[in-house]
């Protein structure tokens, strides 16, 4: 009976291992270009959505390096749109390095957000006027991208109360310090 019960809690670690290492090599297809692996895995049952250590995701890849059938593949898999990595970043965020139409069509057709934020509040929209890829850009407006973040009107209230910029209100008595 011993034996038996360390065969079943050696065999759960094993699989849990090797799926870590799953979204891993889902990724690393992806941002190879190579289909078939990406499908085979995919077929697999592997968690499309699975992320890196840093939260890219196999869409996030595919898409940055300009991988149409792989990024047409994940959707069809279910791949979230909206996911953002540890700096903010989302596949349509990604999919602007180098202008690929079809997958920012792809990608907007699928409910991504075109007025996401990354972590240094960067809209969608500024990041593309950065890339100058002018049909990206008119994509982009035309569903309905803005360049400037629209703040809600409670935030607005929280940062003017704060100070701008993250810094502490000054207080309307305080002295500047004298130089010596």
């Amino acid at each position: 009976m011993k034996y038996k019960d360390c065969f079943l809690i050696l065999l759960l670690a094993l699989s849990q291992a090797t799926q870590a290492e799953d979204a891993k090599d889902l990724f690393a297809a992806a941002m190879m270009g190579k289909i078939e692996r990406t499908e085979a895995l995919l077929a697999q049952g592997i968690d499309v959505n699975g992320k890196t250590a840093s939260g890219r995701t196999a869409l996030m890849a595919a898409s940055f390096n300009g991988n149409v059938q792989i990024v047409k593949a994940l959707l069809a898999y279910g791949a979230d749109v909206s996911i953002a990595d540890n700096s903010g970043s989302t596949a349509l965020m990604d999919a602007l390095v180098f202008g690929n139409v079809d997958i920012v069509n792809s990608l907007i057709t699928a409910g991504a957000d075109v007025n996401a934020l990354d972590k240094q509040n960067v809209t969608v929209m500024a990041r593309a006027k950065k890339t100058a890829h002018e049909k990206i850009i008119k994509i982009l407006e035309k569903a309905g991208a803005k360049e400037e973040a629209e703040v809600p009107i409670e935030e607005a209230a929280a940062a003017a109360k704060d100070g701008a910029g993250g810094k502490p209100a000054e207080k309307p008595d305080a002295k500047p310090p004298v130089k010596k």
